[in-house]
């Protein structure tokens, strides 16, 4: 079973997620890395609007993860292991297609990217694809759901399931819970989520290559009036500070 990589060149995260990333360089299942570029002057501004507004932490994320050297750590991680990296804007491409179609992937792991997978390309690997989503489905849905969940004091955590056309609906293979929602510091929690992630990924895909059937899943079934939860505004930023966690 060979799967590809899916993530993006610049997150909010520590240290670009390379903990991950650059972590399953040397997973057997793993075939290959796709990063998607979405470098730009907008999310510059937007890592100084963020330490603007006190989130000190995910603002100088994103402005070192743009100009410091995640990019080159991770191109030099999978050279090492003789994988090869492909970097485009999008999955949504004839060239991504071609990839997944001419390199043999079986799977796609989808790691902290904003693509929405189109139809056409989610169908492309023989057993479809896989998502990290940041919250505990079937409850918490959309996304900064850990964010959002930890300024409320809930429990939450990630979990890996299917990608469906609908966001965050395909089964659930697994999901963890990483705090109990007294966790009053994000970036100590996203330090702590990646290391869980990195586990249960390989986990999972180690699974999957003797036994296909765990892609099945778990249901993934809320409630019909299930809040989604979004992106948080600069002012939804502001309140989630004052509610104790930093940022």
């Amino acid at each position: 079973m060979k799967a590809l990589l899916v993530t993006s060149r610049v997150t909010f995260t520590p240290d670009n997620y390379d903990e991950l990333v650059v972590g399953l360089a040397d997973c057997p299942e793993i075939g290959g890395l796709l990063i998607l570029d979405n470098k730009s002057r907008d999310l510059s501004i937007k890592g100084l609007g963020l330490m603007g507004l006190g989130a000190l932490g995910m603002g100088s994320n994103m402005l070192l993860n743009q100009f410091g050297g995640s990019h080159a750590r991770r191109m030099a991680a999978y050279e090492k292991q003789n994988k090869p990296v492909w970097i485009l804007k999008t999955v949504n491409c004839a060239e991504a297609l071609a990839i997944v179609k001419d390199q043999g992937f079986d799977l796609v792991v989808n790691a902290r990217t904003r693509c929405i997978y189109k139809k056409t390309f989610l169908a492309a690997p023989r057993l479809g694809c896989i998502n990290i989503h940041h919250g505990l489905l079937p409850l918490q849905r959309g996304t900064s759901c850990d964010m959002w969940n930890l300024s409320e004091g809930k429990a939450t955590g990630f979990s890996i399931h299917n990608m469906a056309e609908k966001i965050d609906a395909g089964a659930i293979i697994r999901a963890v819970e990483v705090s109990d929602g007294t966790e009053k510091s994000y970036t100590n929690y996203l330090r702590n989520a990646v290391r869980r992630e990195v586990a249960e990924i390989r986990s999972v895909l180690k699974a999957v290559a003797t036994d296909e059937s765990i892609l099945q899943g778990q249901p993934n079934v809320g409630p019909a009036d299930l809040k989604h939860r979004r992106t948080p505004s600069w002012r939804e930023i502001r309140n989630i500070r004052k509610s104790g966690l930093s940022l």
